[in-house]
């Protein structure tokens, strides 16, 4: 391909090339989003039709992520739609924003803002605004060429862009009319429904610490998949993420919430933690590590998990299931340290150090990481222990399955992708093997 001469219409061309391009993206076929819940649609597709806005296109964890268009409809922006980009639920990335009044603007944005190399066009004859933009203002005018502009409104005719967006709203709303799981709220619980709790902690935005990729994405699916596959009623599962996650938030969940949902002797308990964990040597423990420790505080800002264990086996359940999505390597997901000349320290855990009734699946064995995969969107050990517990790793015709088998998949499935990534990674599972986890 040619570049123009002129480098502020290669600047210019590359935009309007690029929003081509994401014209045709918008109907990259993601699956239809599905329930009412719009707070647990994630990598998928869907509408809103609400009193202030509509809104048609991708979604990532309840927000609007990725490609979609939205209009407005209240009365102070109504007639004024975007199409483009989006990042957690607001503007950001490439994008066209269509003016009630007729004018329009086309280039970058940043958090919801007009950030970065775009144009501003006028219906009164005004000449464009071509430059760099920042917090919705143009701080850099550049000159165009007339026949970029002449390529602007080809491509922004609004014909074509209200023709555009009814074909993506009838698209998916076809798509959510043929899903029966979206209709009948019914066929979404597979599991038998039992008597089950489960507390889901995710922490990625630590408050001190680097983050730990997609444990917020690990912590709502295994929410979603407890409810449909375990047989964990929805008001009996308690998720707790980032700033909802803190010390204090976790210690009360496991004082009050959770025996307050158990009935001794009889309920099966879940717990799923996603984030960063660590060992100290000096007391040889090992600590899950909320969105608020301070590691130079560990033992009076983490969570102890032999004092978890213990207290949460005094409150009598029949058994308890520990999955864990983190490492006590003092790295995180990629592989970067968490506290300067932190050791890692040979922990092992066995069924004697245990409460009786406990089995704990762990992501990684000691001093390796547990790693988050850009691909996956998830923890590697969360993406195939989802698997696994939706039924996706059995050719039986059989439901049921045990901790045993479960255990068996996750490994061989987490080792090898690990090992296809020049990785290592290996799950490690103790307690009861023949106890049934999906019924």
């Amino acid at each position: 391909m040619k570049f123009l001469k002129n480098p502020i219409q290669n600047i210019f061309f590359g935009l309007m090339l690029l929003a081509f391009s994401g014209l045709l993206s918008a109907q990259n076929t993601l699956p239809t989003c599905k329930g009412g819940d719009v707070r647990q649609w994630h990598s998928c597709r869907g509408v809103i039709d609400d009193d202030e806005y509509s809104y048609a296109g991708d979604f990532m964890l309840g927000k609007f992520d990725g490609r979609g268009i939205l209009e407005f409809t209240a009365d102070k922006y109504q007639g004024d739609h975007y199409q483009g980009e989006f990042k957690n639920g607001l503007k950001h990335g490439f994008g066209m924003y269509f003016f009630s009044n007729g004018d329009k603007y086309v280039g970058e944005y940043q958090f919801g803002k007009r950030e970065g190399k775009g144009t501003y066009s006028f219906t009164d004859g005004k000449p464009a605004l071509t430059g760099i933009w920042s917090n919705n203002a143009l701080v850099t005018k550049t000159a165009a060429s007339q026949n970029a502009i002449n390529k602007v409104n080809d491509l922004q005719n609004p014909d074509f862009e209200k023709k555009k967006i009814e074909t993506l709203r009838s698209s998916i709303l076809k798509d959510r009319v043929l899903d029966k799981s979206v209709t009948t709220p019914d066929a979404k619980i597979i599991g038998k429904v039992r008597d089950a709790v489960a507390i889901v902690i995710g922490v990625q935005n630590y408050k001190n610490l680097p983050h730990a990729s997609y444990a917020i994405n690990d912590a709502n699916q295994f929410k979603e998949h407890a409810v449909r596959y375990l047989g964990v009623k929805p008001e009996n599962v308690k998720l707790l993420t980032d700033n909802n996650a803190q010390r204090a938030d976790i210690l009360l969940a496991f004082k009050y919430w959770l025996p307050a949902h158990i009935n001794a002797g009889k309920t099966d308990v879940y717990i799923y933690f996603s984030g960063h964990g660590l060992s100290q040597e000096q007391v040889k423990q090992k600590y899950f590590l909320p969105f608020d420790v301070n590691t130079d505080l560990l033992e009076e800002t983490a969570i102890n998990q032999k004092n978890l264990f213990k207290q949460i086996s005094q409150a009598g359940a029949k058994s308890v299931v520990v999955f864990l999505d983190t490492c006590f390597s003092g790295t995180n997901r990629v592989g970067q340290t968490l506290v300067q000349n932190q050791r890692a320290v040979n922990l092992k855990q066995n069924a004697d150090a245990l409460p009786a009734g406990f089995s704990v699946l762990s992501a990684a064995s000691n001093q390796q990481v547990a790693y988050g995969d850009d691909s996956l969107q998830h923890g590697v050990f969360t993406f195939f222990l989802l698997k696994a517990i939706s039924g996706e790793q059995s050719n039986q015709q059989s439901k049921q399955m045990n901790l045993g088998q479960l255990a068996d998949y996750v490994t061989q499935k987490t080792r090898q992708f690990a090992l296809n990534n020049n990785k290592q990674q290996d799950p490690k599972f103790v307690g009861d093997q023949q106890q049934l986890v999906v019924y």
